[in-house]
């Protein structure tokens, strides 16, 4: 649907954009060409009175052109330039009758020309008329530029709509990818954290049923706990939308005790799908970054892990130092994996073929992310069958 209406902003976008550089190129070729059509007639006529200035006789017009005089106080018809046409002669005949000035008509056979009509000071009347086929032949050249130019500069504004329009789109196309994402990477991380606070308050209801208060008090401070947890992926997710590319916190974080916390926090989930979840983090594993982000992985590790172990399986969560780095494995002896596909499960949206429940394909991505914004990275190990290691490696504090 979002592509759809891109895709449709994007057309429309094109369509306005040529449309308003079309009629812009209309109107100055227009304008181009009433104003030339002026200048060419204004010439012409500038030519016309000059002849009509300088003749002496009729026998010498310039080519196009043709001269008639009327002699004063002669009753005979006017002398004609040799060579016009009868129904020119009749024209000019008639136009050095008429008072001074200039008119369009026909010399037959829809021939149009020009007489200018001039008087001068001896009392003579004299009259030139010009064809205006070469006129229009100018004009209907100059229609037809002006058109091939509209054309060509409609071609170009297409092709600059089209660029301008793309431009425009992309960054509401990169808003509703980075939507998107954010919408997603929320519903991942909110869904494992609320189902570990759905099983445990599930089994102190009922624990509440048969034993006392005070024997529930650690599962009320762990259920305190989780929330408190859940309520720090909200403000990340928050605040990762509101800068993505911020600095990490640059604070020290024992990696150990996160991997306790989140065993500790997933035990009754893992539990309640019959998988043993273990720990083994003995000593202490500083490192740098977001405490937050960190827990994050690591239930993203453990819930993927349970996710893909069958009833009965075992899920163990390890952390430790080796050359000068730390080392959070999360191994299970569940499906397993082709290594061929290893570097493929870190896409987005993008998840083995097998596993209980739901798997939308986010959990190793947002892994990686995290990873690589420490500066570290994610190992993979496993075989069809014999379970899968993950292992998140990151530089020691």
């Amino acid at each position: 649907m979002d592509e759809a209406r891109l895709a449709y902003a994007r057309r429309r976008s094109v369509a306005q954009t040529a449309g308003a550089i079309g009629l812009v190129l209309l109107l100055v070729g227009a304008l181009t060409f009433v104003l030339t059509s002026r200048q060419q007639s204004r010439a012409l006529d500038a030519g016309m009175a000059q002849v009509l200035a300088m003749a002496e006789d009729v026998d010498d017009p310039p080519p196009g052109q043709f001269l008639a005089r009327q002699r004063p106080g002669v009753d005979a018809g006017p002398e004609v330039t040799s060579g016009a046409s009868p129904a020119l002669a009749r024209v000019l005949d008639d136009a050095v009758r008429r008072p001074p000035g200039r008119f369009d008509s026909s010399a037959g056979d829809d021939r149009p020309v020009r007489v200018l009509v001039a008087r001068r000071s001896d009392g003579s009347r004299w009259a030139v008329a010009a064809d205006l086929a070469p006129l229009r032949r100018q004009r209907g050249q100059l229609a037809v530029a002006l058109l091939l130019a509209e054309l060509a500069g409609l071609a170009g504004a297409l092709v600059a709509a089209a660029l301008l329009a793309r431009r425009a789109v992309a960054p509401l196309a990169t808003a509703l990818t980075l939507q998107r994402r954010f919408v997603a990477d929320a519903s991942h991380e909110l869904r494992t954290p609320l189902t570990v606070l759905h099983t445990r308050a599930q089994l102190l209801a009922r624990r509440a049923r048969t034993r006392p208060a005070e024997s529930l008090t650690d599962q009320l401070d762990q259920l305190v706990a989780d929330t408190r947890a859940l309520g720090e992926v909200v403000e990340d997710l928050l605040v990762s939308a509101a800068a993505e590319h911020r600095p990490l916190p640059d604070t020290v974080v024992d990696l150990a005790e996160v991997a306790r916390e989140v065993a500790a926090s997933m035990t009754e989930y893992a539990r309640s799908r019959e998988v043993e979840l273990v720990v083994a983090a003995p000593g202490p594993a500083p490192v740098r970054g977001a405490r937050t982000a960190l827990r994050r992985a690591l239930i993203a590790l453990v819930d993927n892990a349970v996710g893909h172990v069958s009833a009965g399986g075992r899920v163990r969560v390890s952390v430790q130092r080796r050359d000068g780095r730390v080392a959070a494995a999360v191994a299970d002896d569940g499906v397993g994996l082709d290594p061929a596909d290893a570097d493929r499960l870190f896409d987005r949206f993008s998840h083995g073929g097998s596993g209980a429940g739901r798997r939308f394909g986010l959990g190793l991505a947002l892994v990686q992310h995290v990873a690589q914004a420490h500066r570290g990275s994610v190992e993979v190990a496993g075989a069809p069958g014999q379970g899968a290691t993950f292992t998140l490696v990151l530089p020691a504090a």
